[in-house]
């Protein structure tokens, strides 16, 4: 893993290897309804965590001595959003939480639509210096069309995106987060919040889903 060239009032990603990783550690726990579906490990959640501590310190440099608005955009975040909270606590950073569900995905492919809801109060966030958390940003679909939106109607003091995962596309993403956690290849990914058609998010790690993870029928689940 090795930091990318930038600019430096942003937190570069450390990027992940387009090969696929052969140091699998033991001891890697997901429910056996899975077994199969997952085709490569890409990080162990102990590596998310170790990376969402040096991300909170980047943004506490940042928003010391400030209340920043950090908005969880759902459901995808949840996971990473939690953890990067403990972080600026055990930092002593202050803050409020508003959350936002936004999507663009279906199955595995963006589809360029944008859904917007939630019961985010946008006077919570008027005049605040509001920071955008994201789970992953690929194409930037879903923030090119939520920023504005909150620009509008929000007016807040700055606006920023911190994104735990940014993938590597042909194309550049629409917007560019502040904060970013890791560069990931072009892999369709599950775990840690992150979820194919509403399955997955139950697994602690990051992994590539397999065709058989692809193909499976959830209703074959136990209520």
């Amino acid at each position: 893993m090795s930091n990318t060239d930038g600019e430096e009032d942003r937190l570069l990603p450390i990027r992940l290897p387009d090969e696929p990783r052969t140091d699998i550690p033991e001891g890697l726990v997901y429910p056996p309804e899975y077994e199969g579906h997952f085709e490569h490990l890409l990080l162990t959640k102990d590596e998310i965590i170790e990376r969402t501590r040096v991300m909170a310190m980047s943004i506490h440099n940042d928003y010391r001595g400030k209340r920043p608005v950090l908005v969880c955009v759902l459901k995808g975040a949840n996971t990473f959003y939690q953890h990067l909270l403990e972080a600026l606590q055990d930092l002593k950073q202050g803050y409020t939480t508003e959350f936002l569900r936004a999507s663009s995905y279906s199955g595995v492919s963006s589809t360029g639509t944008v859904k917007v809801g939630g019961g985010i109060k946008y006077e919570h966030l008027k005049s605040k210096h509001v920071l955008l958390v994201e789970d992953i940003v690929d194409t930037g679909t879903t923030l090119l069309h939520l920023i504005p939106i909150l620009q509008k109607d929000v007016e807040p003091m700055s606006l920023e995106v911190c994104t735990l995962l940014e993938k590597r596309l042909d194309e550049p993403p629409k917007v560019d987060a502040k904060y970013k956690g890791f560069s990931i290849p072009n892999f369709f990914i599950v775990g840690y919040g992150l979820d194919y058609n509403e399955l997955y998010r139950d697994v602690s790690d990051i992994w590539t889903i397999s065709q058989k993870g692809i193909d499976f029928d959830p209703s074959s689940l136990p209520n």
